[in-house]
């Protein structure tokens, strides 16, 4: 079932958003901007601020305002998206705050992503251009779930206890599993919505529609779902440092796996070389 976004709701974010100068320019997108949200869609906000501080308080004022798990509310700062995938934020997003920003000034100014975009897209195979599934999306979450594997591999060469004793490198680990994770939920969860392999009521919803589709092999779907807990744990921090120490081997292998399978099974392995 779709929630439609009302009026109501961009006025609210608007009032938020307005109360931090830091805010430049602030854009909705994703399926709230498109009226396509369902009950577990993340209400996704491209910012440009001048405090990254900005981003977890404005997190948690939207979280109480609109009555929506902080968990589900993703906001990135413009400067870190894709340039493509800005180019589409600012096209088919709603502008919640511009405080006189040229929109161009956002964008590279080399345009020859977008033509190399145009020709993937003209020359991807027929089967997958027949289901609206949109490989720059792909693309991202292949690089996040690339980088966040790489960067929990380097964490844990560098062993249990410095890592445990030192602050930041623990809450890093804690943050790049819990993010490797999403990312992981948030493939199959394009993938499922784009094949229109079912609506989902519940995180492991995706991983049995993908497995029922044949998007991932049973046995990768049966180890996958063990993480959706952990990823919850990590959220509410009562998560064992110790165990969750022990499970990150197997959620690198996983996620590699993951994407192998994916790759093979949609046939975009020269696509996505990564």
């Amino acid at each position: 079932m779709s929630i439609k976004t009302s009026s109501e709701t961009i006025s609210k974010l608007k009032n938020i958003l307005a109360k931090y100068p830091t805010i430049s320019i602030a854009y909705l997108y994703g399926s709230y901007a498109k009226n396509m949200q369902k009950p577990l869609s993340d209400l996704d906000i491209a910012i440009a601020t001048t405090d990254q501080k900005t981003i977890l308080n404005v997190s948690a004022e939207i979280s109480k305002e609109l009555n929506i798990p902080e968990e589900r509310i993703s906001i990135t700062e413009f400067s870190s998206i894709n340039p493509l995938i800005r180019a589409k934020i600012l096209k088919e997003g709603i502008e919640l705050v511009n405080k006189n920003i040229n929109l161009n000034s956002l964008l590279p100014q080399d345009q020859t992503y977008v033509e190399v975009h145009e020709l993937e897209q003209a020359i991807s195979i027929n089967w997958l251009r027949k289901d609206p599934i949109d490989l720059t999306i792909i693309r991202e979450l292949f690089t996040k779930i690339h980088e966040d594997t790489r960067d929990l591999k380097e964490l844990l060469e560098q062993g249990y206890e410095k890592v445990i004793s030192n602050k930041h490198l623990r809450k890093s680990f804690e943050r790049t599993t819990q993010t490797l994770i999403e990312s992981i939920i948030d493939l199959l969860r394009h993938i499922v919505a784009g094949l229109n392999l079912g609506v989902a009521t519940y995180y492991k919803d995706y991983i049995d529609y993908a497995k029922k589709g044949n998007i991932i092999s049973e046995n990768l779907a049966n180890n996958l779902y063990a993480f959706i807990p952990i990823r919850h744990a990590l959220i509410h921090r009562n998560l064992d440092c110790k165990e969750l120490w022990k499970q990150a081997p197997k959620l690198i292998e996983l996620a590699k796996e993951l994407t192998t399978q994916i790759k093979d099974t949609l046939k975009i392995s020269d696509l996505i070389p990564i």
